[in-house]
């Protein structure tokens, strides 16, 4: 059991406001995953990432998470289920410059891809499945896929249970496999796009009460551009 959370803003007017938004936003999710947490920033200067062992709350306010500003973010809190907990194991997972997953669920087939992915010269860094899921991702876009059409060749690549939040430097994209038994809700208003694993992760977004709130389908990609 991990927690996801993602913030995808639409008005430069909150820009300035990526890190206080996110903030609550993943320490709600510590129940989710007290083992280790990290964050995917999106500003100017590109994607920051940042990730350590430790409760979501102790991360953040080590490394100021509340004060950075940017237009778009991803967090995971991670609870280990099949591999150690460390820095390099917590999500998100980066496999190019600008591209960022975090993951809940687990893949059972994701020794077999990860063979399949070094035969290709493709290697993980870990033992975590999700860094799997990442690398294989990665290599459907550097091969000229969209975002989309690649989260669609999870479906047809892996076998488990998950919901996946992904995002590039100007994507935020949302899959849960085809039975959907892993949480996910997604709150949208004309500021912004949230996504979480608990909508309590979402009740203190300024206007919430006048968002739009769904449950992603399964097997649907749900995807928005800046």
């Amino acid at each position: 059991m991990c927690g996801i959370v993602g913030l995808h803003l639409k008005k430069s007017e909150l820009y300035p406001r990526l890190g206080e938004l996110l903030v609550p936003m993943l320490e709600a999710m510590t129940a989710r995953g007290p083992d280790s947490a990290g964050v995917a920033l999106y500003g100017d200067s590109g994607m920051e990432v940042i990730k350590d062992v430790g409760h979501p709350a102790e991360i953040c306010a080590r490394y100021g998470v509340v004060d950075r500003a940017g237009y778009q973010a991803v967090g995971h809190t991670r609870m280990a289920t099949e591999s150690a907990v460390t820095t390099d194991g917590a999500h998100p997972f980066t496999p190019l410059p600008d591209l960022a997953l975090v993951h809940n669920g687990s893949f059972s087939n994701y020794a077999t891809v990860r063979r399949r992915l070094a035969r290709a010269g493709i290697h993980c860094e870990t033992q975590n499945d999700s860094e799997v899921a990442a690398r294989f991702i990665g290599q459907q876009v550097t091969a000229g896929a969209d975002l989309g059409d690649a989260m669609r060749m999870v479906l047809k690549e892996f076998d488990g249970f998950f919901t996946l939040l992904v995002t590039t430097g100007d994507e935020f994209a949302v899959l849960r496999d085809s039975f959907a038994c892993k949480p996910a809700v997604i709150a949208e208003t004309a500021d912004y796009v949230a996504m979480a694993s608990e909508y309590h992760a979402l009740a203190e977004l300024p206007g919430i009460e006048q968002a739009r709130i769904r449950e992603p389908e399964p097997e649907t990609v749900y995807a928005w551009r800046r």
